[in-house]
């Protein structure tokens, strides 16, 4: 099939054979870099591609851009281009006269003058060409060509993803979530999201597995079954790049036994789908505890950031069981040299020992508790570590998962000295050029002697902070610096740095403190930080502060929602704002009309705003689903991106969550107790309960006692082990109306403080468009004899 190919690829074709050809006379019989590497030189540039990423799929024959990052690690500057190739394997060669070409030129761009050590990351535009439709991988070339000479010339191609080029779907899993554990012989539900990278609409399978390691496989007869099926659900139609996330309901008695397992999801099992790729359809999510035991994690663990040798200290440890049975555990502390905390065993010393066993006390399933223990920083010399936890460290408690019992806490520094950290930067959200900057900068000593030193502030195009003395090429610009004055353990400081930006374009703010390391530190590697970002120039930079709407929403309604832009730029304008119905909080802006899973349900104008202004203007939107589910409420400014801005990626905001159906949503609005009641008398409460859905309906309503500000609610298996003292129903509610419940329960806890929380449809009864939003935290009250 002949195939007409664009001017970007026949030019780099045809500058490709003027390089790879030999005189009239002679014969171009050497390969490209064989030529190349008898005028390799000992001084000069070296280029080379550092990645290389676009897009999952594309259209035959359709534009795309590619991001590369080229670096140059030679000795000398220089200027270089770059090729994008098409390859059927992960070898990407760079076609030479005569031929054949075995990799398809795909685009080039040229890069910027790169300093020795610069790196550059370019949008090099490409157009997918190929004989036949598949799946290819994506390379990039530096000096594709052989213009350059360079120090080496065998090292200027780099493999990137995988693109698939034609019409076909893409299926992939991208997350599979459940309980952390599980009774064998209890159902349980678990979430898989499904996602459509190919080119074309199409509907799929995906089924859920039971695995005993991270390699989901599909069973195959007749061959033995190493993975389990557990169940799987129909996914409607798929837009290409559109993802869903569906519900699987599993039930793990199936052959499984106790212990423990990864839950698993494969997109196609089936394989009845013709797709781009087919070895990309698995994915092994969270790990499930099987079985009727406990399951103890460190949940979270938190400590000061440093002591002297010998210094007694006191660490906050969360301890939880994640189990289906309850049991009583201990918790130990460790110092770390790593983030690998090792437990001391009778058998085999581990890390340094802080804190001895202290006892957790027993804990139902889902049963959370925080502990204070105090510790001692000793048996290790001067110097930065990690504090760590360990649970059930001697294991004395048989347990469904038995290789979770660590947990990894802040950076330690042991010894006699200061260390400086910088806690916050921030600055104007937008700038001129040659305009002064006005930075802040909070530096902290959070060591054990006081100290002073020097902050610097820089500008980076990217979120880390390169800082070199002398100034060269590969660090970052340097905004300007200040002293800071002493500061005694625990003391923080906020300074002013000033100084102006040479350069147009989008920065991060960072500051180093002890930049020229002249101080000596408990922690040396500690005294970096990214902070706001800048956007440097003449135009605007606007940005959605706020979307808010209805709690629900009936399929085809209209709605209002308002939503807030501001303009935190240099320069004023108007603009567009479109609202989105999303699955995720990461709003995916697509040009309209979207059947995907971030679909444009509304758009409105901005009037024009200066510089420093806000406008909440109200953007009127239809929720065209017509399924019941739920979705996050955002906004994308400037949806078109036919608008300058100074930032052109901060143009999204998602909201609060949002049900689409028909259905009641039953909330919790407010909880109010006594302050204080004996174990012998009733406790009264007053409960007030709303219906924010669509359509009316009754509920019942739970009252417990917590023993922290997290209500643990049950599970259609398993009650919570949270103390329930009263329980209520409410009268048949309008969507809007609400009903304040007067409760009136017997208290039968151990003598100490409870937060009273209610939660609204304990059992978790189907019918709710929402079913997270149930619980209300109010006050403690205090329990005395």
């Amino acid at each position: 099939m002949q195939r007409i190919v664009g001017k970007a690829v026949i030019g780099m074709v045809a500058m490709m054979g003027a390089v790879g050809c030999g005189t009239p006379e002679e014969p171009a019989d050497t390969s490209l870099a064989e030529s190349l590497q008898a005028v390799a030189v000992t001084d000069g540039p070296d280029f080379i591609v550092k990645s290389v990423k676009g897009p999952a799929s594309v259209q035959d024959g359709a534009d795309f851009t590619a991001t590369v990052t080229v670096c140059n690690q030679g000795t000398q500057g220089g200027h270089t281009d770059i090729g994008l190739y098409l390859s059927v394997d992960a070898v990407i060669s760079v076609p030479t006269n005569p031929g054949p070409y075995t990799d398809q030129p795909a685009g080039m761009a040229p890069s910027d003058f790169l300093e020795p050590g610069a790196c550059q990351t370019l949008s090099v535009p490409g157009q997918a060409l190929v004989l036949t439709e598949g799946a290819y991988y994506l390379g990039a070339a530096a000096d594709p060509l052989g213009y350059v000479p360079e120090i080496r010339e065998t090292n200027n191609t780099r493999t990137g993803n995988r693109l698939g080029i034609g019409a076909a779907p893409d299926f992939i899993i991208s997350d599979v979530s459940g309980p952390a554990s599980a009774q064998v012989s209890e159902p349980f539900t678990a979430s898989i999201r499904v996602c459509n990278q190919g080119t074309v609409s199409r509907g799929t399978v995906v089924a859920l597995y039971l695995s005993e390691d991270t390699v989901i496989s599909v069973p195959q007869s007749p061959s033995p079954y190493t993975d389990q099926f557990l169940g799987a659900v129909m996914v409607d139609s798929l837009e290409p790049g559109a993802c869903r996330t569906v519900s699987v309901p599993a039930d793990a008695a199936l052959s499984a036994e106790e212990g423990a397992y990864y839950l698993g999801a494969v997109a196609d099992p089936g394989n009845g789908e013709t797709e781009f790729l087919e070895d990309n359809n698995a994915k092994a999510g969270s790990r499930l505890g099987l079985g009727q035991r406990p399951d103890f994690i460190v949940s979270k663990l938190t400590g000061p950031a440093s002591a002297e040798v010998g210094q007694p200290f006191v660490a906050s440890v969360t301890v939880c069981n994640q189990g289906t049975e309850g049991g009583e555990t201990d918790v130990t502390l460790y110092l770390s040299e790593d983030k690998v905390i090792t437990a001391s065993t009778p058998e085999q010393p581990g890390d340094a020992l802080v804190a001895p066993p202290q006892t957790a006390g027993w804990l139902e399933p889902g049963q959370c508790r925080a502990l204070s223990m105090p510790a001692q920083a000793g048996g290790v010399p001067e110097g930065a570590y990690y504090l760590g936890a360990v649970v059930n460290g001697y294991h004395g408690s048989p347990e469904l998962i038995a290789d979770n019992n660590t947990k990894v806490g802040n950076r330690f520094g042991v010894g006699v000295g200061a260390d400086f950290v910088v806690t916050q930067v921030s600055g104007p959200t937008g700038a001129e050029r040659h305009a002064g900057i006005a930075a802040s900068v909070t530096v902290c000593n959070q060591g054990t002697r006081h100290g002073g030193t020097e902050v610097e502030v820089y500008l980076s195009t990217d979120t880390s902070i390169t800082v070199a003395h002398p100034p060269g090429p590969a660090s970052d610009f340097l905004l300007g610096g200040t002293f800071v004055p002493e500061m005694e353990p625990g003391q923080c400081q906020t300074v002013a740095v000033q100084g102006q930006a040479p350069f147009d374009g989008a920065y991060h703010l960072g500051a180093a403190v002890d930049p020229w390391n002249t101080f000596t530190e408990l922690i040396e590697d500690n005294n970096v930080k990214v902070g706001s970002r800048v956007g440097v120039g003449d135009a605007p930079d606007f940005v959605v502060t706020q979307v808010s709407g209805p709690a629900s929403i009936a399929p085809g309604q209209d709605f209002q929602a308002a939503v807030t832009v501001c303009n935190q730029g240099t320069r004023g304008g108007g603009t567009d704002v479109a609202l989105v119905l999303s699955q995720d909080t990461v709003i995916t802006v697509s040009q309209p009309p979207s059947g995907g899973e971030d679909a444009w349900v509304g758009q409105a104008w901005v009037e024009h705003l200066q510089p420093g202004m806000c406008q909440t203007v109200s953007v009127q939107g239809m929720a065209h689903f017509a399924q019941r589910s739920v979705a996050y409420l955002g906004a994308v400014v400037n949806a078109y991106q036919s608008l300058e801005e100074l930032i052109r990626d901060n143009n999204t905001k998602a909201g609060a969550q949002v049900g689409i159906g028909h259905g009641p949503d039953f909330v919790v609005t407010k909880v109010t107790g006594p302050a204080r009641v004996t174990r012998d008398m009733p406790l009264s409460a007053s409960v007030t309960v709303c219906n924010q859905g669509t359509s009316g309906g009754h509920t019942d309503v739970a009252l417990y006692l917590s023993e922290d500000a997290i209500l643990t609610p049950p599970s259609p298996y398993r009650p919570s082990w949270e103390p329930q003292v009263a329980h209520q129903f409410t009268n048949y509610l309008e969507p809007g109306g609400c009903q304040v419940l007067s409760l009136l329960g017997s208290v039968w806890v151990e003598p100490g403080a409870y937060y009273l929380a209610a939660l609204a449809n304990p059992q978790q009864w189907d019918g709710e468009l929402l079913q997270a939003n149930n619980t209300k935290v109010g006050k403690t009250v205090s329990i005395t004899h």
